[in-house]
């Protein structure tokens, strides 16, 4: 796939579903990476998503699972094999809608935990506790590519999820 890497304030207000206009012309899929920088808390040479482009507007497509892109200052190709494509856009509402089912599971649950005090995960459905699962592993991955010095950004990210 085709993949441009863009600065990552421009990456990240994509991913939050805000409009962004690209001054490029090219029409079609479009992998996007956040480019090579040194700002702190923001990701460098990450692959995030996934864009149509045309007529320099974009839609967003999907988000991907974060790897390694080198930065370039004119579109490259990426080996699809290394794309994989996220059942749901960790930055949108679909988390939230996630992260409530878990919560809400979580305050109506009567039954055994584990010695940490958390429910054991045999006891959680699959539909609640699969997807709190993925978002775990995104965000842990995440966090590999963000400038992140003293580790305080790694620091916020706390799995929501343990799996036992």
């Amino acid at each position: 796939m085709k993949t441009l890497s863009i600065a990552p304030e421009q990456l990240l207000t994509i991913l939050l579903g805000q409009p962004v206009t690209l001054r490029l012309d090219y029409t079609g899929l479009l992998l996007l990476a956040a480019e090579k920088n040194k700002q702190r808390n923001l990701p460098s040479e990450m692959a995030a998503c996934i864009i149509y482009i045309d007529n320099r507007q974009i839609t967003f497509v999907s988000l991907v699972h974060p790897f390694k892109v080198h930065s370039h200052f004119d579109m490259c190709q990426t080996d699809d094999n290394h794309i994989h494509r996220e059942p749901y856009n960790w930055f949108g509402p679909q988390s939230l809608v996630i992260e409530k089912k878990l919560k809400d599971f979580s305050m109506s649950y009567d039954g055994p935990l584990n010695s940490d005090g958390n429910i054991p995960r045999e006891f959680i459905p699959d539909n609640i506790a699969e997807p709190v699962i993925l978002s775990d592993k995104y965000w842990q991955d995440y966090t590999q590519f963000v400038n992140d010095p003293d580790h305080s950004f790694a620091a916020q990210i706390k799995p929501m999820f343990k799996q036992q």
